[in-house]
């Protein structure tokens, strides 16, 4: 399923203004694949998923309505045609890191290992 990126691009730009703020909460789905749940309005919720392929695939971002299904799926291309397919790429690659690092809780790991180099 592929979508025109005008079509999802505020949709796409609203989560990572709102990741950002810590205000949507990722986690963990599998290996390099992290979601999100938003909602409810007017008993609509929808989730997200960004996933990582570790076959050389790039990064896509999914939404999917309260019935798990497809609403559309975004990919990153490391070569981008348009300017719209350019800010798309890269709001699914920030987007990415910062789920990522929520989900992992890496800062936390971070200064804790930090703590523990002292102690060494």
């Amino acid at each position: 399923m592929k979508s025109d990126p005008s079509e999802y691009k505020q949709i796409i730009e609203k989560l990572l203004e709102k990741t950002r703020q810590r205000r949507v909460e990722w986690e963990k789905a599998f290996s390099n694949s992290f979601q999100c749940t938003v909602g409810s309005v007017d008993g609509s919720s929808f989730s997200f998923r960004i996933s990582a392929s570790s076959d050389g695939e790039p990064l896509s971002l999914s939404m999917f309505d309260e019935s798990n299904n497809a609403i559309f799926r975004a990919t990153a291309n490391d070569l981008p045609t348009s300017p719209e397919e350019e800010y798309t790429s890269q709001a699914i690659e920030a987007l990415y890191d910062l789920a990522r690092r929520q989900a992992l809780k890496v800062e936390v790991k971070l200064e804790l290992a930090s703590t523990l180099l002292d102690r060494v």
